[in-house]
């Protein structure tokens, strides 16, 4: 179990780190990955007895919009064709298999919504 005084340390010695000069000012040798990427692998090393990781491209920020891809590591599946699902369809209850049950029996018939036969298909109804 991680005391209080491990994290208290842990935080002052990660605020030193970022708050140096050479940190600041980006002096020092970097890895071509780095220079690339804009990101320091080394910070996972650095912190690696926490738990630290590192994460960059499409998905690597938390945001509050709908339009953001799920990556599969936080529980998107990918479609038939390959994508990834966008955070919009995990809104309401349940999931994105719920969301087109609803969808379905609250608006039969509609262009946009499956049928009996099309919710079997996708292993949504029995």
């Amino acid at each position: 179990m991680v005391h209080f005084e491990d994290l208290r340390k842990t935080a002052y010695d990660a605020e030193n780190d970022l708050n140096s000069y050479q940190a600041k000012q980006g002096l020092g040798k970097k890895s071509d990955s780095t220079q690339e990427s804009g990101v320091d692998e080394m910070t996972e090393k650095r912190f690696a007895d926490h738990g630290a990781s590192v994460k960059y491209g499409p998905g690597a920020t938390a945001s509050g919009s709908d339009h953001r891809k799920v990556p599969e590591d936080e529980g998107g599946t990918r479609d038939d064709r390959g994508r990834l699902p966008k955070a919009e369809h995990f809104k309401g209850p349940g999931g994105p298999e719920d969301n087109i049950k609803i969808d379905s029996e609250q608006r039969p018939g509609d262009q946009d919504t499956l049928n009996l036969q099309g919710m079997k298909q996708r292993g949504i109804a029995e």
